[in-house]
């Protein structure tokens, strides 16, 4: 690897990853949504391709948790280098400006299915297009030459492309044809069936966002297989036959760690959005953190090689997508299987959940029964005076050596959304619950009146801050026991 120029991205993980380019000026909503931190407006997109070394989730400085990537990264505006490329976000029928250079020396490409494909872009050539964003949806946009090698090596990003308006007499959903049951779906947002807000229907008052997505961009890397790629010499391509058949065949080894002399050629990182682990769980781009009532569309794009299935709980979801298409039959379920290079949409309700005892006892906003206390079920007042670790049990330093308590409240209502596919809960071999994770947060609930926002200790409101899109001198949630001047 010593023929290329690495680019060490200190705080990948820690920084919250991924960039958002917002395409024009349509979708100005996208600013104040989850993400909307790392977002820029531009006109057209200026993509170099390059590599890095990136430090994993598990990285420090007596544990080497490196790997190396290609990447599409933006220098208008200047982002750092990372994997996956930045999200794009566009209306339908806008024209798309791109320009990518190869800085590496082999051949590599920009392709959307069905939008552009740019051909073989030859080593410091550049190549300029325009395309029409031509679909609604969640698109995974790669190089799809030496297929799948490039592609796994890190070069590849998503597209989101909004609707420009909705079904006459219908909600937005975020396809152009829905299917009768999909759009029945979307319909029944803001009514009696899923009181609260419509999926495009923000609330500036209590800081809720329009057309709230989530995007999960699944992937799976190899620090040794990675790197045999990397070492080759210029202008040579990796066979991807053997590629393919040492990443997904290699053999078992009980010492997988990437420092060990000898590790596997399968992956040891499984990452959504570039994160794992703690940072996964606490990215913007990741975890839906919403109140019930306020309604989340995950999109799910599976760049890998490796079958997921994405669990997830708090709530069951409906399967809207299924590889660009309105799903005819949205099932409601709370797994589904992601294989490589699906596209899968989850539409999550945001219902209270539904092991709360109520009248009906199915996650709707009716009466609480009573606990043993004689304290409504829900909201759920006892739990959430209950702190795990408790005050004084976990005792830990920063880095001044000052003490800090560990105790965590139970409250919010966090609850984890992991892979059914264990091997990908790790890193490195091991390090259980530091691979692909995410998370649903219920933060509050727009239907119990006095319970718009569940308490929140300061921690955890500095990490809604960030998810909702606020300035750091705005407040994310009312004092702990407040509320919001709305009902």
């Amino acid at each position: 690897m010593k023929r290329r120029e690495f680019l060490k991205y200190a705080g990948a993980f820690a920084g919250g990853g991924m960039a958002v380019l917002v395409v024009g000026n349509k979708i100005p909503w996208v600013m104040k949504g989850p993400g909307s931190a790392s977002a820029a407006v531009v006109q057209s997109l200026n993509f170099h391709i390059s590599d890095i070394m990136k430090e994993m989730g598990t990285h420090n400085a007596e544990n080497d948790a490196r790997c190396y990537f290609w990447t599409y990264r933006s220098v208008v505006p200047d982002y750092p280098p990372e994997c996956p490329g930045p999200v794009i976000m566009v209306t339908k029928g806008d024209t798309v400006d791109i320009s990518v250079t190869n800085d590496l020396d082999e051949p590599h490409a920009f392709y959307i299915p069905g939008m552009v494909d740019s051909g073989p872009i030859l080593p410091t050539q550049t190549w300029t297009a325009s395309f029409i964003a031509n679909k609604s949806g969640a698109h995974l946009y790669y190089d799809n030459l030496n297929e799948p090698v490039n592609r796994m090596m890190g070069l590849h990003g998503a597209l989101i492309v909004r609707p420009d308006a909705p079904a006459l007499g219908h909600n937005f959903t975020p396809y152009d044809n829905p299917t009768a049951h999909v759009q029945d779906i979307f319909d029944s947002f803001g009514t009696e069936v899923y009181p609260g807000l419509k999926w495009e229907e923000g609330d500036p008052l209590t800081n809720c966002p329009p057309f709230r997505q989530n995007l999960w961009l699944l992937h799976q890397a190899s620090p040794r297989l990675f790197a045999e790629v990397g070492s080759l010499p210029a202008g040579a391509l990796y066979d991807p036959v053997e590629f393919m058949d040492k990443f997904l065949k290699g053999p078992f080894k009980v010492n997988n760690s990437s420092i060990s002399n000898d590790p596997s050629y399968g992956p040891q990182y499984f990452t959504i959005n570039g994160q794992s682990g703690f940072f996964s769980h606490f990215s913007p781009w990741v975890t839906p953190m919403s109140r019930v009532g306020e309604p989340v569309v995950v999109h799910i794009l599976n760049a890998g090689l490796w079958t997921h299935s994405m669990h997830m709980h708090a709530n069951h979801f409906y399967i809207t997508s299924i590889n660009g298409e309105p799903n005819p039959n949205p099932i409601w379920v709370d797994v589904y299987t992601v294989h490589a290079m699906d596209a899968i949409d989850y539409t999550v309700p945001f219902m209270r959940i539904p092991d709360v005892p109520n009248l009906r006892g199915i996650g709707r906003p009716d009466t609480p029964l009573l606990s043993e206390k004689g304290l409504p079920a829900y909201p759920c007042v006892e739990e959430f005076e209950v702190y795990l670790p408790g005050s004084g049990e976990e005792i830990a330093q920063d880095i001044n050596g000052s003490s800090i308590d560990l105790k965590q409240r139970q409250s919010p209502l966090c609850y984890p959304v992991h892979d059914h596919s264990e091997p990908s809960q790790t890193s490195q071999g091991g390090n259980y619950n530091t691979g692909m994770i995410a998370g649903m947060y219920i933060v509050g609930d727009r239907n119990m009146p006095g319970s718009m926002d569940f308490p929140m200790d300061e921690d955890f409101a500095l990490a809604f801050e960030n998810i909702r899109g606020h300035q750091s001198t705005d407040q994310a949630a009312p004092p702990i026991g407040g509320q919001h001047a709305v009902p």
